[in-house]
């Protein structure tokens, strides 16, 4: 077994793990989408002082699928449609944009 010295950096095992795990940056990234996603529909709901019982009456969806979505443990990414009503119901729209995915923050 390969061990580490106490010294390694966290980036290089990330480094290896993406080596070793062909899949492990993608799964990365979609955790992060749904974190995102999550987050930016409690802070919308918190703005507007509402709870997320409030916001299940105003947007006719289930407050434990609200309670899902804002989860920072959440395993689940929302629908457009779903998202977008309740973004509406909050007062606000959903727009969508596309980042290079490979380029590096400088």
């Amino acid at each position: 077994m390969n061990k580490k010295h106490i010294g390694s950096s966290f980036f290089d095992t990330v480094k290896e793990w993406e080596k070793k795990y062909p899949g492990f940056r993608e799964a990365v990234e979609e955790h992060k989408e749904k974190k995102v996603m999550g987050m930016l529909l409690k802070n919308a709901r918190e703005a507007k002082s509402m709870s997320q019982a409030d916001l299940a009456r105003k947007s006719h969806i289930p407050q434990s699928v609200i309670c899902r979505i804002e989860s920072p443990n959440s395993t689940v990414i929302p629908r457009i449609k779903l998202f977008s009503k309740l973004a509406r119901a909050l007062g606000y729209r959903v727009v969508i944009s596309l980042e290079n995915y490979h380029k590096k923050a400088a």
